[in-house]
């Protein structure tokens, strides 16, 4: 990952500005219950991953490029512990898969600049990756753009951070140290970290769907259902599927929005805030007095 010359782009339909997977680190310790006042986030997404054209896995579905598409629902954390859950997966035939966990520091202007664009510039256990909008995507749920294309990599997020910020997108582009390049580009334009929390997963499987739960370490948790699918055609296979595992697993849905990065700007990024309901990406809550966690906010 990383460096790699080909990037992923993920569209993402519905919610989930973070994704939660790449490069986390194996944990053999275990999970910890979730608590019962931990914040509750949305309900639904799916996220489509537009494969390279040549990859020899790849799919395709009329018109579109080769993709694959994931599936996932929200559910509430605080109706049940994760060793529950883990007992409830394992009696019904399913697998517990371990404890992981991760790193995300997200990066912005001291005006929000970058979030005024929707645009998502973070490093998750070090890897470089920014989340960017469709060019021509007007849907929006619960307050975030519906649509994205992922990026990972130095090089790719330092062009797609010149083309956000109003820049050449080859500007400050290196064939030496893309990490350097892109760390000197950020300083000129005064990007630094405005975010920064860990996540500890626990992962289990069971019906051929994955089931986690994550708990961040300022205090939000939810738990997710993915179902891994190949054809937009088979999308509503899949949200049947894991309609199916949660009432298995007698999971509560949601019903308020918040992911994790949502959560953790509304409790600590006034500026940030600020800016997302201005445009349009978030909904406005009920003032409250801001913690001092997020720099430039």
């Amino acid at each position: 990952r990383g460096m790699a010359s080909a990037h992923v782009a993920r569209c993402r339909l519905a919610l989930a500005r973070p994704r939660d997977a790449p490069g986390p680190r194996a944990s053999t310790s275990p999970a910890a219950p979730i608590s019962r006042d931990a914040p509750r986030a949305r309900s639904r997404r799916v996220v489509v991953m537009m494969a390279p054209a040549s990859s020899s896995d790849a799919k395709t579905d009329e018109n579109n490029e080769a993709f694959a598409i994931e599936v996932e629902r929200k559910y509430d954390a605080s109706s049940v512990s994760v060793e529950t859950l883990r007992e409830t997966v394992e009696s019904l035939g399913g697998v517990t898969k371990g404890v992981v966990t991760f790193t995300d520091v997200y990066y912005d202007t001291p005006d929000a600049a970058l979030a005024a664009k929707d645009t998502w510039l973070r490093t998750r256990d070090g890897a470089w990756e920014i989340k960017v909008p469709l060019q021509g995507d007007e849907r929006r749920s619960g307050g975030e753009r519906s649509v994205f294309r992922e990026v990972e990599g130095a090089g790719p997020c330092l062009r797609e951070l010149n083309i956000a910020l109003g820049a050449h997108p080859e500007d400050g582009s290196s064939d030496d140290d893309d990490e350097v390049a892109l760390a000197a580009a950020m300083a000129t334009s005064r990007v630094a970290p405005f975010a920064e929390f860990t996540t500890r997963r626990a992962k289990f499987e069971l019906d051929g769907a994955s089931v986690d739960v994550d708990a961040a370490s300022f205090g939000h948790a939810v738990c997710e259902v993915e179902v891994l699918c190949a054809y937009a055609s088979q999308v509503p296979d899949a949200e049947a599927k894991i309609a199916y595992v949660a009432q298995r697993l007698g999971l509560a849905p949601l019903t308020d929005s918040g992911g994790k990065l949502e959560t953790f700007i509304r409790r600590n990024c006034p500026t940030h805030l600020k800016v997302l309901v201005e445009a349009g990406y978030l909904k406005p809550e009920p003032a409250r007095a801001p913690a001092s966690k997020c720099a430039g906010g």
